[in-house]
């Protein structure tokens, strides 16, 4: 993956995390109101809390190591542009186009996971010390995420 070769400061991570996250909850908020499974929907409403809640996280490690505010913030210029194109390669499995099976948005919601886990793993290596720890901690949240969603399709295919 080229991003591991572009972004190179934790700013960069931190800035496209938020991005990310801001992108998956929205997404499962709209799962969620689209799920007529009582448990998928449950799981969409648990990942959408999980996704702001991340967001929240990492707008402030973006404060805290920028001294910039995360909120509102257009992303300008080359690195803006490169982060958008980014952004909408990972979250492209996330289109939502009219109703969708709900073994369609979790396959969507598992492609957009395993994506963001790639993104991050990649440029792990490029992070020492605390910023290092950040990024792992990333790494198994996403993870999480991926076993909850696998774990659901599986209830799914079995019950139908």
């Amino acid at each position: 993956m080229l991003a591991a070769q572009s972004i190179t400061s934790l700013e960069s991570v931190l800035d496209l995390a938020v991005w990310l996250e801001k992108h998956g909850r929205t997404f499962y908020e709209k799962a969620e109101q689209s799920a007529t499974d009582a448990g998928i929907k449950e799981l969409f409403g648990v990942l959408a809390a999980e996704e702001g809640k991340h967001c929240a996280i990492y707008t402030d490690l973006y404060e805290f190591y920028t001294g910039k505010s995360a909120e509102g913030e257009e992303l300008l210029g080359e690195y803006g542009m490169f982060i958008q194109l980014l952004i909408k390669e990972i979250v492209g499995a996330l289109d939502f186009e009219g109703a969708q099976t709900e073994e369609e948005l979790i396959a969507r919601a598992l492609q957009f996971e395993k994506n963001t886990l790639l993104y991050f793993s990649e440029v792990k290596p490029l992070f020492r010390g605390k910023a290092g720890t950040i990024i792992e901690a990333v790494c198994r949240e996403e993870k999480k995420h991926i076993q909850q969603l696998m774990e659901r399709r599986q209830l799914l295919r079995k019950q139908g």
